[in-house]
């Protein structure tokens, strides 16, 4: 019918706008430890993004520094159970793609349970800022500290511009 066929796209949307950003959440806050020393490499460059920040732009001395570390630390001990339990759900929902007797009901009940965990993720990130928020030592930093926040949030929605693209401009 057109109602469920209009749920349906709703649906996939909602799947589409979680999934972006589920990513973008762990391409920026999530640096899981690997073997290799290029993955070392790669996950200095995503972290360093924000050291830079808390020192240049926020002016984090090494005391903010140490604690902020040790905030990131435990950050990244909590996330990995959400993101674990994000794959889960994932993985449950798209198992349905194959499933020939799955119901629309089936698959909302598979993506309202990914919706709840990206809720927690979102929940958690904004527990971390709001730690590392408590660790400026003056109402100037926390300023400095919210305008950066908040470009970086803004800079994350964006599509990056590929060489392609500038070309055509």
């Amino acid at each position: 019918s057109a109602m469920s066929t209009t749920r349906n796209k709703n649906l996939l949307f909602v799947i589409g706008v979680l999934l972006l950003t589920n990513i973008a959440v762990l391409v920026y806050f999530l640096a899981i430890k690997k073997t290799d020393s290029h993955a070392h490499d790669m996950n200095d460059r995503k972290g360093g993004f924000m050291i830079d920040m808390l020192q240049k732009e926020v002016g984090f001395d090494t005391t903010q520094m140490a604690a902020y570390k040790k905030l990131k630390d435990e950050q990244r001990n909590n996330f990995r159970p959400l993101f674990d339990r994000m794959r889960g759900a994932k993985d449950s929902l798209y198992r349905l793609l194959g499933n020939s007797t799955a119901t629309d009901s089936m698959i909302n009940v598979a993506a309202e349970r990914i919706g709840q965990d990206q809720k927690m993720l979102d929940l958690e990130t904004f527990r971390h800022f709001k730690r590392v928020r408590e660790l400026c030592s003056s109402p100037a930093q926390q300023a400095k500290y919210d305008s950066a926040v908040l470009r970086m949030f803004s800079k994350m929605g964006r599509p990056r511009k590929t060489d392609a693209d500038k070309k055509g401009q």
